[in-house]
């Protein structure tokens, strides 16, 4: 005979009752659901990358508008492996190639340069003191012996060409693009492969680098990644079969998890919110996380179905009843773990934060889907292994009995409070060394002996041009760039950065590079004048003199045509978390000692790739503390509303706060920096972490009674049911989760598998020794509350 008390338990029955008719109902929406699928936006938008209002980004916008932009810089090596690139063979690919890729709408074709550009230029002397600038190697390719004699010294005799358009050994020749933002990287990335194919041979092989091409390698990467999550997908199945070692209990989470995705996936169509292919993983984590909390669920319905003799109606109205409000706990958990993540001031994170407390919240469902479709399977099953009366007889029980038994000993608490104390210090500690950005050179997605990297690790070694850029832009007063101040300006401050970071700083372009030759050619070559005039007349003339003979056009990369902007480009070796740093401070030393304003204008810092990736960084470190903090005490409030005590919200706030410190302690070890793609991935860690530990307090509310009070009967009771449930849920999502490590291609999800692993290890660890300890030690009040004054041993809630 049923008892029906609450207004909860009237809800259940309800719910019980309608099941058929409410799983129909489900199941149209989860219909509707994947239509909206199918309307889903997955493309890179750079700008949803970066903080909206930070200044450099504003900056960059703004530099954009005038100059084209420069956050997607692309950098192309032809490289020969015997002789140099000074022969009519390969100095005609280089030509082919550049005219090729300047005809591509996603460049930008003013900003594309090479030693075939008619932009690329060299000063000559003509007869009568009149002196011609043209371009370098326009429009044919030097045929003659003399005529590439001829290229070869007007490039070396460049400092602006030696070394950037051509590495200084002669084997390597860059071509160096911008393109346009939002592009469609995979289609532009099977143009550069298709390009690649095109003029590689056996002598001459092409190498390309930059973000747009970054893109290009993960869309690339696509195939790889869905087989991964295939092998994990197969491996969570066979994880279900092993433990349950029935259809039902296989079936009914996978069900759960698919109709879930498919709301997420729909809800995502539905708003038109664009979803990161970088945050593809997130999908799978978020299933993975759905299967963990059904298989709670399910654990309680086989053992609900076994007390009560088969009665498949009543196991499923139990397990509604029981696992309502741990269940609940657990997911509003979750949901204010992403949702936090709109603290941050960038439209992905806030695009996630939408998306995922969204998603995360449909796993309330589970309480209702995994017991319901559970129920309408008539299959006989053994239930022996789930039968409360023997649960602490089989060899797992006993395994995790023993830990537990240790662990709220007399010397075992001792024990683990030290190992505790003794960790919390360690992971403190380490936790200061954590990056914030890319701790090491190239892109972190990647191995290092992945394709893109190995490319990365050939052109900075070849030449001093990069696609890692630094931007000091100057705007002011119609005609105001011929102000001296300004050139002035961009020459100290190169090489003031050329001084003072000589083991990354490259190379510089701006305007002063060709004014400098024209002026040394005007007097005759005499080294002297290899500068530019600092009489603002003179400066007029020379900038004036080059306008008229090379072209406005051509000069449209260095300033606009009211002479308002300028612009000089500083080229550095990566952007390492440190690096940036040094390029940061390094820059705003130099204008400590000289103005950013001059009488007619202003200098305003920092655009370019590296002003980006400046701003994201130090967006990261505003907010991460935010949300690791508004994390921290939305899940303590919940914790202690839910439990309606302080203590439940401070016992299981805690010791979350331990093993998320030991996951940051592990990116620290193995130089993974946080990010906006790695902070999410934390945030999913936080939510599972507590959940363990929520249905483990939520068994011993349910145990005590029925212990009489006595508080080591009910830790025991509880770890051999609820216990063995949390280390299922934890084989059946680290194992899947672990092959990322060693099946991905790359490192990033391979390390985010690795990574997730050791924090829900570390939590499942926990909850067999830390928590139940606490239990012991403090015997809170919101346990043993609805005993009212029953005995009790000794001590109590603190």
């Amino acid at each position: 005979m049923l008892t029906i008390k609450s207004k909860l338990d009237r809800f259940c029955w309800f719910v019980v009752q309608k099941r058929l008719a409410i799983l129909i109902a489900i199941l149209v929406v989860t219909v509707i659901a994947g239509y909206g699928a199918t309307r889903m936006r997955t493309d890179v938008v750079v700008k949803d990358m970066f903080p909206y209002d930070h200044p450099y980004l504003k900056l960059n916008e703004r530099v954009a508008k005038v100059f084209g932009g420069s956050g997607s810089g692309v950098v192309m090596s032809v490289k020969v492996n015997k002789g140099d690139i000074f022969n009519e063979k390969t100095l005609t690919k280089i030509k082919q190639m550049t005219e090729e890729v300047e005809l591509w709408d996603e460049v930008y074709r003013l900003l594309t340069s090479s030693l075939a550009s008619q932009t690329t230029k060299t000063v000559k002397t003509r007869g009568k003191g009149e002196i011609e600038v043209s371009s370098l190697m326009y429009p044919e390719v030097p045929k003659t012996q003399e005529e590439i004699d001829r290229l070869k010294k007007n490039i070396y005799s460049n400092d602006a060409y030696a070394g950037t358009l051509v590495s200084e050994d002669g084997t390597s020749a860059s071509i160096l693009t911008v393109m346009q933002d939002d592009i469609p990287y995979l289609q532009l990335f099977k143009k550069l492969q298709a390009l690649k194919k095109k003029y590689e041979d056996e002598n001459t092989s092409i190498h390309i680098v930059g973000f747009p091409v970054l893109m290009g390698w993960i869309y690339n990467s696509e195939s790889h990644m869905y087989l991964v999550f295939g092998i994990s997908i197969l491996a969570i199945i066979l994880a279900l079969f092993l433990i349950f070692k029935n259809f039902q209990g296989m079936f009914s989470p996978v069900v759960n998890a698919v109709i879930l995705t498919v709301w997420g996936l729909g809800f995502i169509g539905f708003t038109g919110i664009n979803f990161n292919p970088l945050l593809y993983v997130l999908v799978f984590l978020v299933g993975a996380r759905m299967i963990g909390n059904s298989n709670q669920i399910a654990c309680r319905y086989f053992e609900e179905l076994d007390s009560s003799g088969g009665d498949r109606v009543r196991a499923c109205y139990e397990t509604m009843r029981t696992m309502w409000i741990p269940n609940f706990a657990a997911v509003v958990g979750d949901a204010a773990g992403f949702a936090v993540l709109f603290i941050a001031k960038i439209v992905l994170m806030q695009h996630l934060a939408i998306i995922m407390t969204f998603w995360m919240s449909t796993i309330l469902m589970t309480g209702f889907l995994v017991p319901v479709v559970c129920s309408f399977f008539t299959l006989k099953v053994d239930t022996s292994q789930w039968k409360k009366e023997t649960c602490m007889m089989d060899k797992k029980a006993k395994i995790l009995m023993k830990i537990t038994d240790f662990s709220i000993s007399p010397r075992g608490r001792y024990v683990v409070g030290a190992a505790i104390v003794l960790l919390t210090i360690g992971c403190v500690w380490q936790m200061g060394k954590l990056k914030i950005g890319d701790p090491v050179p190239g892109s972190p997605i990647f191995y290092k002996d992945h394709r893109y990297n190995r490319d990365q690790a050939v052109i900075n070694k070849d030449f001093k041009a990069s696609s890692e850029s630094l931007e000091l832009f100057y705007e002011g007063e119609r005609e105001s760039v011929y102000d001296p101040a300004v050139m002035q300006t961009f020459e100290g401050f190169t090489y003031h950065m050329a001084e003072k970071l000589p083991d990354i700083y490259k190379t510089s372009n701006s305007i002063i590079d060709l004014g400098k030759m024209v002026n040394l050619t005007l007097h005759d070559g005499d080294q002297v004048f290899y500068k530019l005039p600092w009489n603002e007349q003179q400066l007029s003339g020379l900038l004036g003199y080059m306008a008229n003979t090379a072209g406005t056009a051509q000069l449209r990369r260095y300033f606009d045509p009211p002479m308002e902007r300028s612009r000089v480009t500083l080229f550095f070796a990566d952007h390492t978390s440190d690096n940036l740093l040094r390029i940061r401070d390094t820059a705003y030393a130099y204008f400590k000692d000289h103005p950013m304003k001059t009488e007619k204008g202003h200098f305003e810092l920092a655009g370019g790739r590296i002003g980006m990736e400046i701003g994201v960084n130090e967006e990261m470190m505003r907010t991460h503390l935010y949300i690791d903090l508004a994390i921290y005490v939305g899940i303590f409030l919940l914790c202690a509303c839910c439990y309606r005590s302080v203590v439940a919200g401070l016992m299981l706030t805690i010791p979350l706060m331990l093993a998320n410190a030991m996951s940051f302690s592990y990116m620290s070890l193995k130089n993974i920096g946080l990010s906006i793609n790695t902070l999410p991935v934390a945030a999913i860690g936080a939510g599972v972490g507590v959940d363990f530990a929520i249905y483990l307090y939520s068994r011993c509310m349910e145990e005590y009674h029925l212990m009489r009070g006595d508080w080591k009967a009910t830790i025991v009771q509880s770890i051999c049911t609820c216990g063995k449930a949390i280390v299922y849920t934890g084989i059946t999502i680290i194992l899947p989760i672990l092959t990322w490590y060693f099946f991905s291609d790359m490192k990033f999800q391979a390390e985010v598998g690795f990574f997730l692993s050791l924090i829900m290890g570390v939590n499942v660890l926990l909850s067999l020794t830390l928590h139940p300890l606490l239990i012991w030690i403090i015997k809170p009040k919101f346990i043993s509350r609805k005993q009212g004054k029953a005995a009790q041993p000794e001590g109590g809630e603190s």
